[in-house]
């Protein structure tokens, strides 16, 4: 018998439409009048489903970011026609993957190339011949994070380079920031000093739009909006730093859900998982969760997090495996097979948020998100 993949999810992300909506609104109403909105939607739109959020991230924003070719291919293929970028320089494409047929392509699908050497620029353009087109690039600029970009001191020359190629438009120039998620983000003051004085000396047209500000740029340093804002984290509705708590109305946009499919009872003094890491003080009752490391729960929850069943926080007991979690539910003798569970909740302050499960684990917001495996079900909801 064939089982229509419909009815064999057992692990559904819910993600609010509505949340979404207004966090990108509330960005909007934080940068000042024809300041654009560039919502990075790279690893699956932060791990949320790409494929079904960029109609609604394309109607709220000016134009969208992605990591690499491949992320920007596959949203023209599912039809978003906006403007686009490409975080990752030109040099990503490796060569196995043909970089002058792979740039001809994007040029010819009107996205937008990053560039930090003299070598991507000229590829860049060689991919524009091929394409009888005009490729529209983005000079980054290292500021100090010594990560992506070119030094401040060859920026000056990459430039100009552009500047004399025909079949090169710079459409924007930008830098990206270490510390500003920082409670006191003194180093990106510093970076955003750096790229504010190179591009004064550089006689920039209005044409070329500069850009710098991620999340936390977006919400603590107005001075970083630009011309843009690239905001990830922020438009998902996760605080990208936790001494902000409240300050900012942000609306988490995924709920994750699954059910019981067993409940069995224990004995005090035995233990559950693998290791026996958790042994317990009294007789009680443990419920299984169809959720594991392998679907992005991290297994460092163990013994840590909790979810939620019939509106009560039930704990985590044991070990996470690969597919499945114990919870403890001796203090919820009613819970039965087929109870809803709620791993993840959309509420920042409830014990199993985004941000509180990435507390538990040691890591941050992004990882729990992007983590979110192939076997959970994204559905759009209000």
């Amino acid at each position: 018998m064939v089982v229509d993949a419909a009815h064999e999810r057992h692990l559904i992300g819910e993600i609010s439409v509505g949340a979404i909506e207004h966090n990108l609104s509330y960005l909007r109403g934080l940068v000042s009048e024809g300041c654009e909105i560039w919502p990075v939607v790279k690893a699956n739109a932060y791990g949320l489903g790409l494929e079904q959020l960029w109609p609604v991230l394309g109607a709220g924003s000016d134009g969208l970011c992605v990591s690499n070719f491949r992320e920007a291919l596959e949203l023209r293929a599912w039809g978003y026609r906006g403007p686009l970028l490409i975080l990752f320089p030109v040099a990503a494409i490796s060569p196995a993957d043909k970089p002058v047929e792979v740039l001809s392509r994007l040029i010819r699908e009107r996205v937008e190339l990053t560039v930090a050497s003299e070598d991507e620029i000229s590829r860049a353009e060689r991919a524009s011949e091929a394409s009888a087109g005009t490729a529209l690039v983005h000079l980054k600029i290292d500021t100090g994070m010594h990560r992506g970009g070119a030094p401040l001191g060859e920026a000056s020359d990459l430039l100009e380079r552009i500047r004399s190629l025909d079949r090169l438009r710079l459409a924007g120039v930008y830098t990206h920031f270490a510390t500003a998620e920082d409670p006191n983000p003194e180093f990106a003051r510093l970076q955003l000093e750096r790229f504010s004085r190179w591009v004064a000396s550089a006689g920039l047209g209005a044409e070329v739009a500069l850009h710098a500000a991620n999340s936390a740029a977006a919400l603590e340093l107005g001075s970083s909006h630009l011309d843009r804002i690239r905001p990830g984290l922020a438009v998902y509705g996760c605080q990208p730093a936790e001494h902000l708590g409240e300050r900012h109305d942000l609306r988490p946009a995924l709920a994750l859900k699954s059910h019981l499919m067993q409940i069995k009872s224990v004995e005090k003094g035995e233990g559950c998982g693998y290791g026996m890491t958790y042994r317990f003080e009294r007789r009680g009752r443990i419920g299984l969760v169809p959720i594991g490391y392998a679907d992005g729960y991290l297994r460092s929850l163990g013994n840590r997090a909790t979810m939620r069943v019939r509106g009560v926080e039930v704990p985590v007991r044991g070990t996470v495996a690969m597919d499945q979690t114990i919870v403890d539910l001796t203090d919820l003798p009613e819970a039965s097979v087929d109870d809803e569970v709620e791993i993840i909740a959309a509420n920042a302050e409830a014990g199993n948020s985004v941000e509180h499960l990435a507390r538990l684990a040691g890591t941050i917001p992004y990882e729990i998100l992007t983590r979110l495996g192939s076997r959970i079900e994204r559905r759009l909801v209000p």
